[in-house]
């Protein structure tokens, strides 16, 4: 019996057009991807690549010491240095208060970080050494609270390791992004992947945020928000998984806003990736960011507001924070006040910060820890206007990106994206919606740089793709991993030789002065170290050399900002300690005319730091080291005055005038004492028996005083007794003399100073 055939299917015609159709999108879904090499897709190699690159790359910084705003969130935050203890402060107050004692409304909106604040507190607790005294017993603070020192090779280790991570988790956003399902024939989404994260983790604009241990709060930020797109992106296509994701999502990005308010424009990131690399629709899309909208609410309204009170409004009012240029960097002086800039010079200097921070991006040299006023005009006295080429090239620029962004929104294409991620992020520090306190910082281009570094990924596999055709896939690969090697290798130099400036604040104020010269901030800050540092040396030379240098930074810092009470203040402190080496000087001298002009100079510098010294009262009343400082240099001077060019009275009035400023001072009254007792000898000698011996008893008066605060020092009770004997009172003279002989009978008063 034959068996029946199953019947042929007849073939149906193909529609005119059809074929084409199949053919050209089996072409865009199936790309050829023949000839490139196998290490393109080998997902681990990728992984650990980065990983270790991130490391190397900031292994030279596990030396460093603590640098710039270490001291608010570690070496001088009364919170951080309790560990564990210090809690309730750090999670319960601004981020400033742990280190002003208090509230200080120094920035619009205040600053609320305690993450990342929180993890150096727990750092010093596991890992730093409790504060003792001589004895080996614990120091309490004011609380009675045991105090911890920090280690800053734990920081900077941790901080290196948060990098890293940070960049592993760029690469798998990005392989989630343009190959959710790790298609091995994906060789784009590998490749953008790849070479974004590694032009992210070797961009040398980080070195601020990495090498600086206080710059872990933008790592937090940047780590917890890419966690959440990455888990969230993972949810859009796991949906057997999606609630264990979104958990992990949320968690990561509570993180996040709780390490830097930046996290707040993920926002528009997360729900714009959901738009961009997956099917989601938007009913969806809008549930899923719900839950992130609630979080920023309940930081924003339900912790952050209630504990920042009135400083976490940006609108100012009387609670804005004081009008200074180290604070605000649009303003400028008008009839000796510093009044805003106008509409126009304001957005002229945005716009000219905009251009800088992608010239950066592109060209990272030469890299500077301060951008502040005012470095970026080029010329101290040029406010940028829309006259300038560059500010019309930053505005057309920016406006072609804009252009970009929306049309390629509205076509979701991935360059769109990346974009948006860079104007999103880029948007809360770029001093158009509010002045954040500074023309421009490299740490604020640390979450904006991931977008810069996706589109020149695209970029250059865009270029592959146009290239393949006439030079092959193979060939293509070939010249753009070259590009791709040198353009890492001239990064990591870069980066790596940048990590040297951030050892501690000497190296990194002086290293970048060079960059920097017209910065009042910076050459505020080169003059205090230079002054640390000269303090440290018993070289005269050498301490003389580092003084004069420190007084011509601050001269500078105070020209380029008359009211800028710091500099000042600094400017004051170099001024008296180059008056006492020139004291020194001329008391080493042989040659009387010599040492004359010696000691003319060093009156000049005490004369010049009281007038520094009553500037920053004048600037700041309140100014909590101008009283000390008052006290010391009207004692120098007075010493000077009587010791070495014998003008006693008005050594008597600047020592006197040194005690209005501090009422107990041991050197103050002896040297009052010694002073009297000259001027009483002095009138006695020229038959002023009156006057000679009103100033004895002044001279007793004053030994007396330094003796409520020092019983048994000698010398002070020596000089009673010659004080004494000068009024030919017997009896005292012989009940002093027992008392000095009874402390110290070997005592030569010949070799002590009067």
């Amino acid at each position: 019996m034959r068996k029946k055939q199953p019947k042929k299917e007849k073939k149906q015609p193909a529609k005119k057009g059809q074929g084409q159709q199949e053919k050209k999108k089996k072409t865009a879904t199936a790309p050829n991807t023949e000839g490139f090499h196998p290490f393109w897709t080998k997902h681990n190699w990728h992984l650990i690549i980065i990983f270790a690159l991130s490391c190397f790359l900031y292994v030279n910084t596990l030396t460093h010491q603590y640098a710039v705003d270490d001291s608010i969130v570690i070496l001088r935050n009364q919170y951080t240095k309790k560990g564990f203890a210090g809690m309730k402060g750090i999670w319960g107050e601004d981020t400033f208060t742990g280190f002003f004692g208090g509230k200080r409304n120094l920035v619009a909106g205040g600053r609320y970080r305690p993450f990342s604040v929180a993890t150096f507190a727990i750092e010093l607790q596991l890992f730093g050494d409790i504060v003792k005294d001589n004895t080996g017993k614990p120091i309490l603070d004011k609380d009675g609270a045991v105090n911890y020192t920090g280690k800053p090779f734990i920081s900077h280790f941790i901080n290196v390791l948060l990098y890293a991570w940070l960049c592993v988790i760029i690469y798998l956003m990005l392989l989630q992004m343009f190959n959710p399902h790790r298609d091995k024939s994906n060789l784009k989404g590998y490749f953008i992947a790849f070479v974004g994260a590694l032009l992210y983790a070797t961009h040398p604009i980080h070195t601020e945020a990495v090498a600086n241990i206080k710059g872990r709060d933008e790592i937090l930020v940047l780590l917890g928000s890419v966690l959440a797109v990455y888990w969230v992106l993972k949810a859009a296509v796991q949906p057997k998984k999606q609630w264990l994701y979104y958990i992990l999502a949320y968690v990561a990005f509570i993180m996040s806003i709780f390490s830097k308010e930046n996290a707040v424009t993920f926002l528009v990131i997360i729900p714009a990736a959901l738009y961009f690399f997956t099917k989601t629709p938007l009913t969806k899309i809008g549930l899923i960011t719900l839950p992130f909208l609630l979080i920023i609410a309940f930081f924003w309204l339900g912790v952050r507001a209630p504990i920042l009170g009135e400083a976490a409004s940006i609108a100012g009012g009387e609670n804005a924070p004081a009008t200074e240029l180290m604070n605000d960097p649009f303003l400028k002086i008008e009839g000796n006040r510093y009044v805003p800039f106008t509409s126009e010079e304001r957005f002229s200097t945005v716009m000219y910060t905009w251009l800088e921070y992608i010239r950066l991006l592109v060209y990272p040299h030469p890299l500077t820890n301060d951008y502040y006023p005012k470095h970026i005009r080029g010329d101290v006295d040029l406010i940028p206007s829309f006259e300038m080429g560059y500010v019309l090239l930053s505005i057309l620029l920016h406006f072609i990106l804009g252009c970009f962004m929306l049309l390629g929104t509205l076509r979701k294409k991935p360059y769109a994206f990346f974009i948006l991620f860079y104007f999103a992020t880029f948007s809360v520090v770029s001093n158009l919606l509010f002045s954040i306190g500074s023309n421009m910082a490299e740490r604020f281009m640390f979450l904006p740089s991931v977008g810069f570094s996706a589109l020149c990924a695209m970029g250059l596999f865009s270029w592959i793709e146009r290239k393949q055709a006439s030079m092959g896939l193979r060939a293509s690969m070939k010249i753009s991993s070259y590009l791709l090697v040198l353009v890492c290798l001239l990064y990591t130099v870069k980066a790596f030789n940048r990590n040297f400036a951030w050892y501690d604040d000497y190296t990194l104020f002086t290293t970048d002065i060079v960059h920097s010269p017209n910065s009042a901030k910076l050459n505020n800050a080169v003059s205090g170290v230079l002054q640390d540092k000269a303090n440290k040396t018993s070289v005269l030379t050498v301490k003389k050399d580092l003084l004069t240098e420190a007084l011509n930074k601050s001269l500078k810092a105070t020209q380029l900002h008359p009211t800028y009470n710091n500099a000042w203040l600094l400017r004051g402190n170099a001024n008296v300690m180059l008056g006492n080496i020139a004291e020194l000087e001329g008391s080493n001298n042989q040659d009387q005319a010599t040492q004359s002009t010696f000691y003319l100079k060093a009156l000049d510098y005490f004369d010049k730091g009281i007038q520094a010294y009553q500037e920053v009262r004048r600037l700041r009343p309140d100014h909590p080291d101008v009283q000390r400082n008052f006290s010391v240099v009207y004692r120098d001077k007075g010493k000077l005055l009587g010791r070495r060019l014998n003008r006693l009275s008005e050594s008597i009035a600047s020592l006197e005038q040194s005690l209005v400023y501090s009422v107990k001072d041991f050197e103050c009254f002896r040297l009052l004492g010694v002073a009297y007792g000259m001027k009483g000898i002095f009138f006695q000698q020229n038959n002023q028996a009156a006057s000679g011996e009103s100033s004895h008893y002044k001279a007793i008066e004053y030994f007396e005083k330094a003796l409520e605060m020092n019983a048994n020092s000698v010398p002070i009770l020596f000089n009673l007794e010659m004080a004494y004997r000068h009024l030919n009172l017997i009896d005292k003279v012989q009940e002093v003399n027992q008392r000095w002989k009874a402390i110290d009978p070997n005592y030569n008063p010949g070799g002590q100073p009067q």
